[in-house]
This record gives C-alpha cells, structure tokens and sequence, in this order.
C-alpha cells in the first residue's frame, strides 16, 4: 500500500486530503434479474414478509441455517421479530430480495463504520429459490455498486472458516481473503475461527466491469459461472 514518511523518518498511511464520512442511503436498488427492498425496523411492509415467510417455509431442510447466528426460523412472528431488531447487529440495513413475483431471501449491511469508509456485506439468506442464479450474483453487484458510489473505501465479508462455500463465494465474488481471526466469537455455543475477506475502492473499477459484461451477457437465470454463489 502506498505510503509516506513523517518528520521522523518513520513510514506512515498516507494523508487523506478532505475525507468527509460517508452518508448511505438506504434504497430500492434496482437490476436486471432483482430488486433489493429496504426492510428496516420501523419500516417493515406485511405483505413482503408474509412472501418471504412462505419461501422460507419452502426450504427442504435446515442446512441454510448452519452457520448464520440463529437457528431456522419457526414462524411469521420470529420472522418479523429479527426484521425490527436488525437480527441483533448494530446499526445495519436489511434488504429482501425480489425476484419475479417472489421474495427469495435478504442479505444485510452490517457494522457501519462511515467515519472510516468501511462497512460489510453479511447476515445472507439465499433460498434454495435463488441458490446459483443470476439474481444472487446481481444482488452482491448491487450492494457493491452502492456502497462504493455512497463513498465507502472498504467492504468486507466475514464467514465461519468451515463455510467453504461462503468463502469460495468471497473469492469468486471479488473479494480478497485478508486472514483468519482464530477463536473470534462463539456462534450457538460453538467456536467459530472467522475467514474475513474485502474488497477496496481500487479494486471496484475492473471489477465492476467484469460484473456488468457478466450481467449483459444474458445468461438465463439457474446457470452456473464463475460470479455465482
């Protein structure tokens, strides 16, 4: 990374001229194949939830469940209850994802840190509906794109390290892996070692436009690829 020196002599980060915090706004963002709609605790839309509930009542058994921080969701009210609590992370935004006429899962910005530029894809639900389709692609492109156009240096990704597919999503998603937090947290009384990946401001021009020739290249929904979770 680039560096400069103080009077000292000693290497330190480089200045940055005039930083302003980031300011997000939380919005419908809008795709080809999806829509991410703002689902926020004082904002929460029934009719959305009750769609959501009937996907997730869809799911053929518990395995999607494994390494998010709750156990399988047992009813509309549990459902409605993690919305207007943020799903117990601090300070983020939550969106559900629309494809067609079906709400297929959510994904969340988690620990918002605007002072710093830095905030983090996390808390995805991805439905057996929409497990290796173009809208789980277009859906990290999304939040991509607003997250570095609102200002944003840094976005990460964090996972158990035993989530093999969530870490090989990170890599063929973009991001970079930056290490491993041994004995990080304890998840549903086991320890979790925790993989964090991230992706930089620098990095996001070339790849924003390998996303958007992927995305333009009209693959049909449920096809396989390198961008694909």
């Amino acid at each position: 990374m680039p560096q400069q020196y103080n009077q000292w002599g000693q290497a330190v980060g480089m200045t940055l001229a005039q930083f302003v915090p980031c300011q997000f706004r939380c919005k419908t963002e809008e795709g080809q194949s999806v829509r991410l709609i703002p689902m926020l605790p004082d904002q929460l839309d029934d009719s959305l939830l009750q769609r959501l509930w009937q996907t997730v009542q869809l799911e053929p058994d518990e395995r999607c469940w494994t390494y998010l921080p709750y156990s399988q969701i047992q009813s509309m009210q549990q459902l409605r209850d993690y919305f207007q609590q943020s799903f117990h992370f601090t300070g983020s935004m939550h969106y559900v994802i629309e494809v067609g006429d079906a709400i297929v899962g959510w994904i969340g910005l988690l620990n918002v840190r605007p002072a710093h530029a830095v905030i983090e894809i996390g808390n995805v639900f991805f439905s057996s509906l929409m497990k290796r389709s173009t809208a789980a692609t277009e859906t990290i492109y999304l939040l991509l794109k607003a997250c570095f156009s609102a200002g944003y240096r840094r976005v990460e990704w964090k996972c158990d390290d035993l989530n093999t597919p969530s870490k090989n999503a990170a890599l063929r998603f973009g991001f970079q892996f930056e290490g491993l937090f041994r004995q990080h947290v304890i998840v549903k009384g086991r320890n979790r070692d925790t993989a964090w990946f991230a992706m930089l401001d620098q990095d996001w021009p070339m790849l924003s436009q390998a996303y958007a020739a992927w995305l333009n290249s009209k693959r049909p929904l449920n096809t396989p690829s390198e961008f694909i979770l």
